[in-house]
């Protein structure tokens, strides 16, 4: 009876313990993401500048893989579908809107760590390309590309072992650039394009993790 309750004791303690990141945990999740916000749109020809302010949101969607470094760190990688939609009153009627994608890293570090609950904080940083266009002028695009960046507080909650939900909250931010030639009546003239928003995000996912100690 003794050995029993001992064993049972054990178990108890090595339950209450046990943590949903360690060393060699691999994590996988599926999500859609929102950030709300606004960007400067700066346009430049030759030396002549010119910049609106515009409002709206960007949306991601796609994959993030992460592996524990140790039990309060782990590292990733994420791969995302990216889109957008800037409008301003300077624009007129129109919008201007980006679609590309984003790839990067995902570092973080859990203040929480439990068996089925972790809370942590993330600071994703990559790099995103893609083409930008106004509503009005859908064929003329231009290619962008630069920096995705991010501060986000987060939970993964387990429903069981191996499978559960993801969400963040936080800031979120690009900085893209590009540059595109334009010919006509004899004439040719490069307009460069600098996209730099930023807002609140939002991200929800599925997750599933496996392995570690």
């Amino acid at each position: 009876m003794k050995k029993v309750l001992f064993a049972a004791a054990m178990l108890a303690s090595s339950m209450s313990f046990a943590q949903s990141n360690t060393k060699g945990t691999i994590h996988l999740g599926l999500g859609w993401g929102l950030q709300v916000g606004g960007a400067t749109i700066k346009s430049t020809v030759e030396d002549e500048s010119s910049s609106v302010k515009g409002v709206g949101g960007r949306s991601a969607s796609g994959l993030r893989v992460g592996y524990g470094l140790a039990d309060a760190f782990s590292l990733g990688l994420f791969l995302r579908s990216e889109g957008a939609a800037y409008t301003s009153t300077d624009f007129g009627s129109g919008t201007f809107i980006t679609k590309g994608l984003g790839v990067g890293l995902e570092p973080k570090g859990y203040v929480v760590n439990k068996d089925k609950f972790n809370l942590y904080f993330a600071l994703p940083i990559g790099f995103s390309t893609g083409k930008a266009y106004s509503s009005e002028a859908t064929s003329e695009t231009t290619k962008l590309s630069g920096l995705n960046y991010g501060l986000n507080v987060g939970f993964n909650w387990y429903w069981a072992s191996f499978i559960g939900m993801s969400l963040d909250l936080g800031y979120s931010g690009v900085a893209l650039s590009g540059k595109k030639t334009y010919e006509g009546y004899g004439q040719s003239y490069e307009v460069k394009t600098n996209i730099n928003g930023g807002g609140l995000f939002f991200g929800l996912g599925l997750v599933s993790k496996f392995g570690g100690k």
